[in-house]
């Protein structure tokens, strides 16, 4: 009796089973196709096809009615090499699975085409008897961050539960985030493109899927544009200045500006500014005018204003720029997390050229942003920083520099922020920023009703909230914009800013050249519920009617040793024991 060997049973699989190239199996793919990974669990560490189900070999008549409940739908298989694949292939078509095709030489066919792929799971399962974050269900996304459930001891030593308002300053991971950024420096650690390794190659991978998930979530065209990691928003805006300067013409600035799209150009360059009108939004008349008369070669306009949340229409902004032959630069740090952006189809008039933006402003940790710009205005110009990363080859009197993005990608970059970025960017995609953009309004709706209501409130920033994201600046009549922050934090665990917000024109130009010379600033993310509105009104009710308990003194601009340089302009110190003069006693 003739006993057939495992390369037997390939072959005669082959015969009866429908095959397909790498390359085929993309084209084919569509939205109906599921591609099935049936590789061993320690295999996929090595990466996977974009999309793929992960099913190993042993569990596969078990597992795939869970993915297929059609038995006409189109199944694509792969194993390492397209042996394994080929019985799989063949025992899912005597389950009755009529349309399954294996895919010629496996996934190492995929790579030697050089095909995408992306990172699959590491080998280590860490159990979590965590309930699964829903992205339906706002109760469950707002339990998925371990801040809400922080609690603040007050000033008079009762315990509060943090209310957190003070998003457009930094947003906080949620443990979604966190855990993916533990896991890559407990287990994937390694530095990327530069080492074989599999800790390496995961790594690396991992690098590259963020990269495609940033340019993805603000619709960008990586044929067109490259998508460069920095440290932050303020990094990212000297890239698109340093990239700009040896082109002739000015720069155009708005007084809406945070000061990371204001400060890179001047150094370089003339700069030419556009103020506000009588709403307190940008003078689109004026910019128009100042695109007519001056050579302008770059707008450099905030998506949405750090002080008042107001969102300049960048589109319509982007087609008058480009009438003029000038480019734009979206600083897209407040808009990023809490309203849709579309970068648009490039050499359209109405497309984004340049668009910054942080990972701390969406609820990735600190120390990651990103950049998205035409490659070949990044291409054109040496690298921002020379060193580390950023040479093709290097002789003992030149250097040839690498394309973009690892041109400007000086050092070794932070890896495991990007994880966190893309991680934070895919559960954006997943809730939907449509759905975002309704819970934060609805919130901001509750809180302006509120102040306004309440009376001996001066709130700044055009009225139409359907133009802004979830930012108030407000002051209480009467009270220090100090004052009622530090009332608010250390009475009522209530975490807001307040000053002028790393935007000292666009704060000049709301609050005018007498006092006060700064406000507090209330802004709202995407775990914030009614309840923290409510208990933010109530507290706020407290400083406006003077009802507030403990005696506080302003030292004029410092305390545990930060000095008056810092964005903040004033601190203010709380206790009994001071020869300060009070600010206030209560």
């Amino acid at each position: 009796m003739h006993r057939a060997t495992y390369d037997e049973l390939c072959n005669a699989a082959r015969r009866r089973v429908a095959t397909i190239s790498p390359a085929g199996c993309r084209a084919c793919k569509t939205e109906s196709a599921l591609i099935i990974d049936v590789r061993e669990a320690s295999e996929w560490q090595d990466g996977v096809i974009p999309g793929a189900a992960l099913i190993s070999r042993g569990t596969l008549e078990r597992e795939v009615v869970k993915h297929v409940v059609d038995h006409e739908a189109t199944i694509f298989l792969y194993c390492a090499t397209g042996k394994r694949s080929l019985l799989a292939a063949e025992s899912l078509q005597a389950m009755g699975y009529s349309n399954v095709q294996s895919i010629e030489g496996g996934f190492a066919a995929w790579l030697e085409d050089g095909l995408e792929i992306t990172a699959g799971p590491s080998s280590v399962v860490q159990h979590d008897d965590r309930p699964p974050l829903d992205h339906e269900d706002w109760a469950s996304i707002r339990s998925n961050f371990a801040i809400t459930g922080r609690t603040i001891q007050v000033l008079d030593g009762s315990v509060k539960p943090l209310v957190y308002l003070d998003h457009a300053a930094t947003t906080h991971p949620p443990d979604l985030a966190a855990d993916e950024v533990k896991r890559f420096l407990c287990l994937d650690y390694a530095n990327v493109h530069r080492a074989s390794y599999q800790l390496a190659r995961r790594s690396t991978l991992r690098f590259e899927d963020a990269y495609r998930t940033c340019g993805g979530f603000v619709g960008a065209d990586l044929e067109h544009h490259c998508v460069v990691f920095t440290s932050n928003t303020t990094a990212a805006c000297e890239i698109v200045a340093h990239a700009m300067a040896p082109r002739p013409g000015a720069v155009l600035v708005t007084d809406l500006e945070h000061h990371s799209s204001d400060l890179p150009h001047r150094r370089r360059g003339d700069v030419v500014r556009v103020g506000l009108d009588s709403q307190q939004r940008l003078d689109m008349a004026s910019l128009r005018d100042v695109l007519k008369k001056e050579d302008v070669k770059l707008v450099s306009v905030t998506g949405a204003a750090n002080v008042t949340g107001w969102m300049p229409p960048i589109h319509e902004i982007a087609a008058i720029a480009h009438e003029h032959g000038a480019l734009i630069c979206v600083d897209a740090a407040q808009l990023i997390a809490h309203a849709p952006v579309e970068m648009g189809k490039p050499g359209e008039p109405t497309s984004i050229d340049f668009l910054v933006a942080a990972g701390h402003k969406a609820y990735a940790p600190f120390g990651t942003g990103f950049l998205v710009g035409p490659r070949e205005i990044l291409d054109s110009v040496d690298p921002v920083v020379p060193g580390g990363g950023v040479a093709a080859s290097v002789s003992e009197h030149e250097a040839v520099w690498l394309p973009s993005p690892d041109r400007h990608q000086f050092g070794t970059p932070n890896v495991g922020g990007a994880i966190g970025m893309s991680v934070m960017f895919e559960l954006l995609m997943r809730i939907g920023m449509d759905e975002v953009r309704r819970h934060e309004l609805k919130l901001l709706h509750r809180l302006v009703d509120g102040l306004t209501s309440m009376g001996g409130i001066t709130l700044y920033g055009p009225p139409k909230l359907e133009e802004r994201v979830g930012i108030v600046p407000f002051n209480v009549d009467g009270v220090s914009d100090m004052l009622t922050a530090a009332v608010l934090g250390e009475e009522f665990a209530i975490a807001v800013r307040n000053g002028r917000f790393c935007a000292h024109v666009h704060s000049d130009r709301l609050l005018g050249s007498d006092e006060p010379r700064g406000a507090v600033r209330a802004s709202i993310g995407l775990f914030n519920d009614e309840s923290d509105i409510d208990a933010f009104l109530a507290a706020v009710d407290v400083v406006r009617r003077r009802a507030w308990k403990g005696t506080y003194t302003e030292r004029g601009g410092q305390i545990s040793g930060q000095g008056t340089s810092r964005c903040a302009d004033n601190w203010m110190e709380i206790g009994e024991d001071t020869t300060e003069t009070p600010t206030s006693d209560a």
